[in-house]
């Protein structure tokens, strides 16, 4: 299987550390960024909560988790807000970047939020899980430059035609055939994630066989959509998220734990300690 080729590029610890968003004195929840998290439902509700909980511990100074029909509470996670999209409008909910998708739903509902926020030319949006198979089924491409697609290989398999098998076989230029097609920025998760834009191919120096467990793609998903939120570029949102999502399995090994038992309630925990050890390398450089 080719993993990476001499032209892709790889975020290394210097680099992932120069990416962090910036922190001031100054700042409040509103400078922060709104991240909304369109994602969960009353069959998956875990989905949005993995999500809007890594949003925050990435930085986001607010998250709002929407869904039709609220399947979680509020006195269980007080620390998102909640809003029911049966009685509320995405639109009317203010927020610098969006996640659409996580358990969300493969249904006409997320077909028509897609659409929406193609019409409404929204910038900072991030498609993930159902979303990637609506887009699939319904040929909703190619989308906006600015948005960030992060199929896992069954996924691209659906987005551009190819089986797993041939994926699997190249991911590179897999990854750069999808970001062909779709236009916006192609994460392709999996060992060595690659990131693809119109201009370059791009991987990291982090991650490992731990992050092998169901709910860690929707973590990954709340990091980005936060690191959108606090306005960074979605090349680099994309990377960085990928990098810092791929660091705490690295330290989840690093701390003697064995890598089937890491969940993705884990990989949430662990994004501070990630973000202390990137911050001080930030710190450090002249």
């Amino acid at each position: 299987m080719k993993i990476s080729t001499s032209s892709v590029r790889i975020l290394r610890k210097p680099g992932a550390a120069n990416l962090l968003p910036a922190i001031s004195e100054n700042d409040n929840k509103s400078s922060r960024g709104k991240s909304l998290i369109l994602a969960g439902s009353r069959e998956y509700p875990g989905a949005g909560v993995l999500a809007s909980k890594a949003a925050l511990r990435a930085g986001s100074g607010y998250v709002i988790l929407a869904q039709p029909k609220v399947a979680v509470s509020a006195w269980d996670h007080p620390d998102f807000l909640l809003k029911d999209l049966s009685k509320d409008s995405w639109q009317d909910i203010e927020h610098q970047a969006i996640l659409v998708g996580p358990g969300f739903g493969v249904n006409s509902f997320t077909a028509k939020v897609i659409r929406e926020l193609i019409k409404a030319q929204a910038t900072h949006v991030i498609l993930d899980a159902d979303a990637l198979t609506v887009c699939a089924q319904e040929k909703i491409f190619p989308l906006p430059p600015s948005w960030i697609v992060t199929p896992h290989t069954g996924e691209l398999s659906r987005l551009i035609g190819k089986s797993s098998e041939e994926i699997n076989q190249d991911r590179v230029s897999a990854v750069r055939e999808a970001q062909r097609k779709l236009g916006c920025v192609v994460l392709l998760k999996g060992h060595r994630t690659l990131v693809a834009t119109a201009n370059e191919i791009a991987t990291i120096a982090t991650g490992n066989s731990a992050l092998a467990k169901s709910g860690t793609g929707d973590v990954l998903a709340g990091i980005m959509t936060a690191l959108r939120a606090q306005n960074l570029k979605a090349p680099e949102a994309a990377l960085l998220a990928a990098y810092i999502h791929g660091a705490t399995a690295n330290l989840w090994v690093a701390r003697r734990k064995d890598p089937l038992s890491m969940m993705a309630s884990d990989v949430i925990e662990l994004i501070p300690d990630v973000l202390y050890q990137l911050r001080k390398v930030k710190t450090a450089s002249p």
